[in-house]
């Protein structure tokens, strides 16, 4: 929990499937904020880890739109929320927690959706900065 009382939640979007495929929607009204900015992340190389920060002002919403991947959060006082997302399901990562994301499966495609444009004057670049 982060000194604002927030926490983080997982939830899902709706994902229909026929014979055409899958089709996954977001409805913003149901997220915990109104997102300013996406951005995707695909093709990370086994191994490798994504994010390894927390924002100071800017909250998130994690979803996975193909593969799957793992991950955690920390918030000050280092309590740790695990997580794994497979298509339509997200995870909110609020102000002051820490996110990583440590395992994508082949081919996975991570969508993030943010709360306020790229700043990197407001990145926390160590969990042990969480209260800064």
């Amino acid at each position: 929990m982060n000194r604002n009382g927030q926490e983080p939640t997982l939830g899902r979007f709706p994902v229909h499937h026929d014979a055409r495929g899958a089709l996954g929607v977001a409805e913003f009204a149901g997220l915990p904020f109104q997102p300013r900015r996406m951005f995707w992340i695909f093709e990370v190389a086994e191994g490798e880890t994504r994010a390894n920060h927390g924002h100071r002002q800017c909250e998130q919403v994690v979803f996975v739109q193909q593969g799957s991947v793992t991950g955690f959060t920390l918030d000050a006082d280092h309590a740790r929320f695990d997580f794994a997302l497979s298509p339509g399901q997200w995870v909110y990562v609020p102000v002051r927690h820490w996110l990583q994301i440590n395992t994508f499966a082949p081919g996975s495609l991570v969508g993030v959706l943010a709360s306020h444009p790229f700043d990197a004057d407001e990145y926390i670049d160590s969990p042990d900065d969480l209260n800064d």
